[in-house]
């Protein structure tokens, strides 16, 4: 009868883990998000956690995976770190519960990690309609006055158009084109029309001011000396004139004398 009584004896309590567990905050979690649970198992001494109890990563439910399970061994028990994902695809806020997870020791207890809630968000309130009250106010503004841009516009605009007209205006385009300032380009143009060496000759008798002849050539030079550098052609068309106009039967070159007055319009504008 020993043995019953030793067998009626209580037996000893097996020593409990402490688990403790840093759990998520409970709210503002969206489609996607990775939810991040530290659990620290405080072990008796002696005692160590089964290394195939613990959770596997896995599709634990329609809307959670568990992606992965890290496993720290410390002196005083075990530190796990598991991270959840969310696949929920909430339309409204909506309370999630992740499940515990039963693990096993070493000396044949069995221990829980603590699950946990969470509130899931809606990527869009579809079911709230926006009412003005959610708009923030609108920004201070003030009035431009759009006098000095107008005004600056039209200043320029005005610089524009007198920019232009002094540039007609040196190059006789247009209206300008019959000023007296330029016979050598009315010439030039005339010829064109009219192969007649005697415009070009009309031509620097109104820019030499008097009737222009050949021995008058160097004066005319040295009164416009923008023209030397035609000096040589000038002698030329000078000697086929006299040449042509004192009874010598010769035929002036009409051509080059076309060119000469384009080339002396050119010299007048500014151009050569």
């Amino acid at each position: 009868m020993k043995w019953l009584a030793l067998a009626l004896l209580p037996l000893p309590a097996l020593a409990q883990p402490v688990v403790t567990a840093d759990n998520p905050h409970g709210y503002g979690w969206w489609l996607g998000d990775e939810l991040v649970q530290r659990v620290t198992i405080a072990l008796p001494p002696g005692v160590t956690v089964d290394p195939a109890s613990l959770p596997r990563p896995r599709a634990v439910d329609y809307w959670l995976d568990l992606r992965a399970v890290e496993a720290e061994q410390a002196d005083t028990g075990l530190h796990l770190t598991l991270r959840w994902q969310n696949f929920y695809s909430a339309l409204e806020p909506s309370w999630r519960e992740v499940p515990a997870q039963p693990i096993r020791l070493s000396d044949g207890t069995v221990a829980e990690l603590p699950g946990f809630g969470f509130v899931t968000s809606p990527l869009r309130p579809l079911t709230a309609p926006s009412t003005a009250d959610q708009l923030q106010p609108d920004p201070r503004f003030r009035l431009i006055d759009p006098m000095p841009s107008r005004a600056g516009l039209g200043l320029s605009l005005a610089a524009l158009i007198l920019s232009g007209l002094g540039l007609a205006w040196h190059q006789a385009w247009g209206p300008f084109r019959a000023r007296p300032a330029r016979p050598f380009t009315r010439a030039a143009r005339a010829m064109a029309r009219l192969p007649d060496r005697r415009l070009l000759h009309r031509a620097l008798d109104a820019a030499f001011g008097r009737v222009l002849i050949g021995a008058d050539l160097p004066h005319f030079l040295a009164a416009r000396p923008e023209f030397r550098p035609l000096a040589d052609r000038l002698a030329a068309f000078f000697a086929a004139s006299d040449a042509a106009f004192f009874g010598q039967h010769a035929h002036p070159d009409t051509a080059e004398a076309q060119a000469l007055a384009r080339d002396l319009a050119r010299i007048e504008r500014g151009r050569r």
